[in-house]
């Protein structure tokens, strides 16, 4: 990083507006190469053994997040009537009064839910006997359950094993951990052998998924974060692969890839099947022209954090910077309601108002440049005029995101492609599962039993697009 000199600024200097702009411009260095310096003092610190500090969000930081602050959803509650009930119970009533009379009237009846779960060890041990027929000498063996031929451990533990480790998040440790202490006498290698089984199994389901979900999807949101696989045998190395996902509200994709780049995603990710679709991303170099989808919303969220991060020192610019965001977060509140009831008015007023605001003659050089950055992305920022109930965010990639990130902080990665394999296939029908509204554990049971048809994962699909012409 280059920082200019006295003598090269002050020749750049012409007017008062430039002159501001050079301290903004110098102060901006400046905050980069402090970060830089707490950089390299985190890191002489950490080959020194030291501690970690504790870091704490500056002011700067918490005005910017202020200015992202939505209002929170209402939490829902559950009403006693869509509890489902397992099995009811008939209380003892007296039968006679302490003053000895037995003739009572019914003053009313009352019913009270208590919810309760039952979790205890079920070892089976099968007695069967082999008989051979007198007449014609067939031998008849006693039948096992289904899924129990060969194996130590009942269909259900299995399907239990996936699911505490890739909905519940506990490691294999803490898995060993629970079942020894209730008497199953497993070990950690039975544990990592079940849950690849199982993942073999899901491959049918997994691939309905790659086909049917994405053929379905009039829409989806892309993303992805890092995933860390460790190559056994090559002492300890550890590869930075990509974990990406497509998803929408009913639908949930993964997929590992060495590569984050459009062709990755255009091909590998999302395939033919999609390229007719809707895609909503940030503005990453992987979600740019190169990719081969003719129809991409770019979330507003994303494209509002670029001027939030601006950082001004000269109050006239705080003002200014101040003044826009505000002005696109009513034009944002604004275009949700236009997804919710679509006209040609409100249509009109967000275009013309988003045109009035990325034209803004700013003094405050960066913010000027960042209106014009969004003004040469109107076609893709503005796509939800012409297809109303599409997004205008990503969270929806970001939360289904957030769940395998805190599962690679908490195990640290996978250690095979055998791994990877687990985590995307186990990941995509369980999260899917969830968004479909299916029971859990007697859907994935179902699924790796094959009782339950892969398309119950694609039941619920998105309605139609209304196509709303310019």
């Amino acid at each position: 990083m280059s920082l200019p000199t006295i003598q090269e600024a002050i020749a750049a200097i012409r007017t008062l507006p430039e002159a501001l702009n050079v301290i903004e411009q110098l102060m901006s260095i400046n905050h980069q190469l402090i970060q830089r310096i707490e950089v390299l003092e985190r890191e002489v610190a950490r080959l020194k053994g030291q501690p970690k500090k504790p870091t704490y969000a500056s002011s700067s930081s918490q005005s910017s997040a202020s200015l992202r602050t939505q209002p929170q959803e209402k939490t829902h509650h559950k009403s006693v009537k869509d509890i489902p009930i397992d099995h009811t119970e008939t209380l003892s009533e007296v039968d006679r009064c302490t003053c000895g009379c037995a003739d009572f009237i019914s003053v009313r009846t009352w019913e009270k839910t208590v919810q309760g779960i039952i979790i205890r060890r079920d070892n089976v041990r099968y007695r069967g006997r082999d008989k051979t027929c007198r007449g014609c000498g067939t031998l008849w063996r006693s039948a096992l359950p289904a899924g129990t031929a060969g194996h130590q451990f009942s269909p259900e533990l299995k399907s239990w094993i996936s699911i505490f480790k890739y909905d519940c998040r506990l490691s294999e440790g803490l898995i060993h951990r629970l079942l020894s202490g209730m008497g199953v006498a497993i070990s950690r290698g039975h544990i990592n052998e079940l849950i690849g089984d199982n993942a073999q199994k899901l491959e049918c389901s997994y691939t309905h998924l790659k086909v049917w979900g994405i053929k379905l999807s009039a829409y989806f949101h892309t993303d992805a974060t890092g995933h860390l696989r460790q190559i056994v045998g090559r002492g300890g190395k550890m590869v930075t692969e990509h974990l990406q996902i497509v998803c929408h509200r009913f639908l949930s994709l993964f997929r590992i890839t060495r590569r984050y780049n459009a062709k990755t995603v255009g091909d590998t990710v999302i395939g033919k099947r999609g390229s007719g679709a809707i895609c909503i991303s940030d503005d990453g170099s992987p979600n740019g022209t190169l990719l081969r989808i003719a129809k991409k919303q770019l979330c507003w969220i994303h494209e509002l954090r670029h001027y939030a991060k601006l950082l001004p020192v000269v109050k006239n610019h705080q003002r200014e910077t101040t003044s826009v965001l505000m002005q696109f977060w009513q034009w944002y509140w604004r275009a949700k309601d236009y997804g919710r009831d679509p006209t040609e008015e409100k249509r009109r007023w967000l275009e013309k108002q988003f045109d009035r605001i990325v034209e803004m003659k700013t003094a405050y050089a960066e913010l000027y440049n960042r209106l014009r950055l969004t003004a040469r992305k109107k076609d893709r920022l503005l796509l939800f005029l012409e297809y109303p109930g599409i997004p205008i965010e990503n969270n929806q990639a970001e939360r289904d995101l957030r769940f395998a990130v805190i599962l690679r902080k908490l195990t640290g990665g996978t250690r095979s492609p055998g791994g990877n394999k687990s985590l995307q296939r186990h990941l995509s029908v369980l999260q899917t599962i969830r968004k479909q509204g299916l029971p859990l554990f007697e859907t994935f049971h179902g699924l790796l039993m094959g009782t339950v048809d892969p398309f119950v994962l694609t039941a619920k699909t998105l309605p139609a697009i209304r196509h709303f012409p310019r």
